[in-house]
């Protein structure tokens, strides 16, 4: 019986062994999954914020983002005929005689406008553009400022154009000036 008691308590210190070692490998498995688990969600989540661009991450490409190109601004040109302007010289005798193009900025129509139906003027009536008409008078106001020797000076045309778009701009703002230029320039003293 002695042998049998001895039998039996070397046998259980081997079940504890072995139930013990199989907690202890179900403990380690878990801890490992569950280790892997959040390395993947993490790993993920880096993946996509930086695919999303909310992310920078080195060695990964960012998806790429749609620039939002501006529409380039229509513009149309003003053909001015020639304009003769009385310079501001001492004697009163310099005069300037110029052709000039107004590029400014054309406005889109209104969404909800309707085009409009072109009537020809009616006999002896002359269609007159309001705008055109201010800005020439605007710009035969700067050109009576000037004198001779000064528009004959190698910057005096660049002054002048200066001078024009700024004019136009303050005195008639709903016309948006980008350029001012000249196709004759003619200074008799």
């Amino acid at each position: 019986m002695s042998d049998a008691r001895e039998a039996s308590e070397v046998a259980k210190p081997e079940t504890a062994a072995a139930k013990g070692g199989v907690g202890l490998i179900t403990l380690v498995v878990v801890m490992l999954v569950t280790v892997l688990l959040v390395l993947g969600a993490v790993g993920g989540a880096v993946y996509w914020l930086s695919k999303t661009g909310r992310l920078a991450v080195p060695g990964v490409a960012a998806a790429p983002v749609a620039a939002v190109k501006p529409e380039p601004v229509k513009t149309k040109m003003v053909l001015f005929e020639p304009l003769l302007v009385n310079l501001a010289d001492g004697a009163g005798g310099g005069y300037l005689r110029v052709v000039m193009v107004v590029q400014v900025e054309d406005p889109p129509p209104p969404k909800d406008a309707k085009p409009k139906e072109e009537k020809p003027p009616e006999k002896g009536k002359v269609v007159v553009n309001e705008g055109e008409v201010k800005m020439r008078d605007i710009a035969l106001g700067v050109m009576g400022q000037e004198t001779s020797e000064r528009l004959l000076s190698p910057e005096g045309k660049e002054q002048l154009k200066t001078e024009l778009r700024q004019a136009l701009t303050a005195h008639a703002p709903e016309v948006k000036v980008m350029d001012v230029m000249f196709t004759e320039f003619l200074v008799q003293r």
